[in-house]
C-alpha cells in the first residue's frame, strides 16, 4: 500500500472514530383529528344529573336543617327568596339535581375500544377521583390508560348562576323552594346522623 493509501485508511478510521451521532429526539405527538361525536343531552348547554356527587350520593328523602337556610324560587343564585328554613326543621325532598357544564375532551393516546381522536365528555363527579363521562351517546367509565385532551368550556355568566347542586325542598307547611349546595342532616347513610327518618 502506498503512502497517499495509508493516509486515506488513517483519514477513514479517524473519522469513524469521531462520527457524532445526534441524539434521537422523541416524535412529535400525532395530529389528532377529532371524530363527530354526539353530545349528552343538555337544557340550555346544561347537563342535569339526578343526584348529588360525591360518594354515597344524598338518597335520602327527609333532611333536617341545620342552620337558617334561605329557599329561593327557581335553580339560580339570582333568585328571589321565598323563606327561610330553620335549624332543626325537617324537609322533604322533592328532588334532588346537579346542574354542569359537560366538558368536550379528545382522546390523544386511546385504547382498542377507544381510539385517538374520538370524542368524549366529562360529567359528574362520583368520589374517590372517578368521574362520568359520555362516550359513543352513552354514560360509561374512562380506562386510566386514556390520555384527553380536554378543552376549557366558556360558560355565561346567566349559566353559571345555575350550575352546580341544586335540592327541592316541601316545608311541613307545603312551601316549597330550592337550596343551592344543601347542608343538611340525614342527606344519606354515609353521613352518620343519628335520628333520621328515613
Amino acid at each position: 500500500m502506498g503512502k497517499r493509501g495509508a493516509i486515506l485508511v488513517l483519514f477513514w478510521a479517524l473519522s469513524a472514530c469521531s462520527t457524532q451521532v445526534a441524539p434521537v429526539q422523541p416524535a412529535p405527538p400525532p395530529n389528532v383529528q377529532a371524530t363527530s361525536a354526539v353530545a349528552p343531552p343538555t337544557t340550555n348547554g346544561v347537563y342535569i344529573y339526578p343526584d348529588c356527587e360525591g360518594e354515597g350520593g344524598c338518597p335520602n328523602r327527609n333532611w333536617r336543617t341545620l342552620e337558617p337556610t334561605p329557599l329561593v324560587a327557581t335553580q339560580s343564585q339570582n333568585a328571589r327568596p321565598v323563606a327561610t328554613l330553620l335549624p332543626g326543621e325537617w324537609v322533604k325532598v322533592e328532588t334532588v339535581e346537579t346542574r354542569l357544564v359537560p366538558v368536550r375532551g379528545v382522546v390523544q393516546v386511546g385504547t382498542q375500544n377507544l381510539p385517538a381522536g374520538e370524542v368524549i365528555y366529562q360529567l359528574e363527579y362520583e368520589g374517590e377521583g372517578i368521574s362520568n363521562y359520555w362516550i359513543r351517546g352513552t354514560r360509561s367509565y374512562l380506562d386510566d390508560s386514556v390520555v384527553v385532551d380536554w378543552e376549557q368550556p366558556v360558560v355565561p355568566e346567566e349559566v353559571q348562576q345555575t350550575l352546580g347542586l341544586w335540592a327541592q325542598l316541601r316545608r311541613e307547611n307545603g312551601q316549597v323552594g330550592w337550596v343551592r349546595q344543601p347542608r343538611f342532616e340525614c342527606m344519606g347513610q354515609l353521613a352518620g346522623d343519628t335520628g333520621c327518618r328515613d
